[in-house]
């Protein structure tokens, strides 16, 4: 399982930037990437701003990180642990149904 978990992540992060990244550095020195960034990784301060970095920057959403690091770390609850399962489940459809080039 935490194989499985470490190839998705791998992978989503890999696509996560998409084309427009492939070519070019990612933006740095732009203060609302690193806010997305931040985002991305602690889940915390996202408010209002998911869309964005969905949008302009083609982030995922910070679910997938949470639940990678509580696989390492404990889950509060039974609840909280197949809320994960849910969530990774979805993305592990959505790279299989996923364009391979």
């Amino acid at each position: 399982m935490k194989s499985a978990l470490a190839v998705l992540l791998l992978s989503s992060a890999c696509c996560a930037a998409g084309p427009s990244f492939a070519a070019e550095e990612p933006p740095f020195d732009d203060p609302m990437f690193r806010r997305c960034v931040t985002w991305l990784m602690t889940g915390e301060r996202g408010a209002f701003i998911d869309n964005l970095c969905l949008e302009e920057y083609d982030l995922p959403s910070p679910a997938m990180f949470i639940c990678a690091r509580k696989v390492r770390l404990g889950f509060k609850s039974k609840t909280d642990q197949q809320a994960c399962a849910i969530i990774l489940e979805e993305e592990i459809k959505k790279v299989k149904a996923g364009y391979v080039k």
